[in-house]
């Protein structure tokens, strides 16, 4: 309910910037706009704002249903006009005026994407930080020697000095740019103490301090290679990252929903209840508890 609600609102503001683009640009060009919708259906609101500009009578409505909108402009191609309002009329401005009324609508579009870009930019975005989930079974990632659970602090080639890895989606897209162009990616990582799950999940899903190990209980940092030169693939897909065994970042090992008459209920298993072992296997995130039940579904255990 609240995904339909957040639609119809998102959906009729971008209608009201639209037409609030092409109203703004008709008055400055000396057209008389007749009526401002946003909505359609019965009206909920009408007024006729008083100090309206250039001598303007128009009508602001809101209809009911969000789905759409239009501006109203004095036209002598819909209406007669009145001798002494023609100058006013849409069809008698000049083809510069009559473009930039109707270019105005896309363009506040445009604008106001441009500007709430700005304000997420400048707000910050919360992004997991770069602790790894556990690799896929004889991948790049596991050959190397990760297990998951570890904090990759810094990546780079070979030849380079390492630079800090902010969080997971910048050492995705570094794995992207190494694995395209075929060439071999160094990770700095930091290894965590045993019995840490619990203390990770309070700091997987921040990004702050990204890459410096500040507030997270990792011990000891040393390096790695991951041998992507040997991929040879031309394509970023999901193919790519499964060979790699970079899939996401840590998850805490922990039950959803279960399903009424299932086996998890059965067993007593309950939301919210957290995994540490499976059978004498501990369990390190919520990836490998995925790959060993799916495993064991698919052996028929």
């Amino acid at each position: 309910m609240l995904t339909i609600v957040a639609f119809v609102v998102a959906l009729g503001l971008l209608i009201a910037i639209h037409e609030y683009g092409h109203y703004r640009v008709a008055v400055a060009c000396g057209v008389k706009v007749l009526r401002f919708s946003v909505g359609f259906g019965k009206t909920l609101f009408r007024w006729h704002p008083q100090n309206q500009k250039n001598g303007q009578t128009t009508e602001f409505v809101i209809g009911v249903f969000p789905l759409g909108g239009y501006v109203k402009m004095l036209d002598e191609r819909e209406a007669p006009v009145a001798a002494e309002d023609r100058h006013l009329a849409f069809n008698t401005q000049p083809l510069r005026s009559r473009a930039a009324i109707v270019a105005a609508g896309p363009i506040a579009n445009l604008l106001l994407a441009v500007l709430l870009y700005a304000v997420v930019n400048w707000a910050g975005v919360d992004e997991p930080r770069a602790i790894l989930a556990s690799p896929t079974i004889g991948s790049i990632a596991a050959s190397a020697g990760l297990q998951g659970g570890e904090l990759v602090a810094a990546a780079g080639d070979d030849s380079e000095v390492l630079t800090p890895v902010r969080s997971f989606e910048d050492l995705r897209w570094r794995l992207t740019q190494a694995a395209l162009e075929g060439r071999n990616l160094r990770l700095q990582v930091q290894t965590p103490e045993k019995g840490t799950s619990d203390s990770l999940a309070g700091n997987a899903d921040n990004a702050n301090n990204a890459g410096n190990g500040n507030g997270i209980p990792h011990i000891n940092r040393h390096e790695l290679v991951l041998e992507l030169s040997q991929l040879q693939t031309r394509e970023a897909d999901a193919a790519m990252f499964s060979k790699i065994g970079i899939l996401g970042p840590w998850t805490r090992p922990v039950l959803g929903e279960t399903q009424p008459g299932s086996a998890a209920e059965k067993s007593g298993l309950r939301a919210g209840d957290v995994v540490q072992f499976i059978g004498a296997q501990p369990v390190i995130d919520g990836q490998q508890l995925r790959q060993v039940i799916r495993t064991s579904v698919q052996n028929g255990q």
